[in-house]
């Protein structure tokens, strides 16, 4: 039996986000749902660490999200650029997984 109240739950709370955000991407500009989708990967690491699952890596990565992602609102191609950068940074963070198998 679930002892504590779903809405204080982590996992249900990023639910909550995913399913507002896919709703707001209906009337909202372009740019906002990839913003939402890195706003989302920053909560999910940000749960990951709560429960012991990131590195430095990801949390370099949180770090990185969280001080860049409203570049949207000035300078869209700045924005693009960070998602191409974390895009880099989770490709090097699979690639070195997959060498030391």
């Amino acid at each position: 039996m679930v002892t504590e109240s779903i809405i204080e739950d982590e996992h249900f709370k990023l639910l909550t986000f995913l399913i507002v955000s896919a709703r707001g991407c209906v009337d909202e500009p372009p740019l906002y749902g990839p913003l939402r989708l890195i706003d989302a990967a920053e909560k999910l690491i940000e749960l990951m660490d709560k429960m012991g699952k990131a590195d430095e890596r990801l949390k370099e990565i949180m770090k990185t999200i969280h001080e860049r992602k409203f570049s949207v609102v000035r300078d869209e191609k700045e924005f693009i650029n960070l998602l191409d950068e974390l895009v880099l940074k989770v490709s090097k963070i699979i690639k070195e997984a997959q060498s030391t198998k």
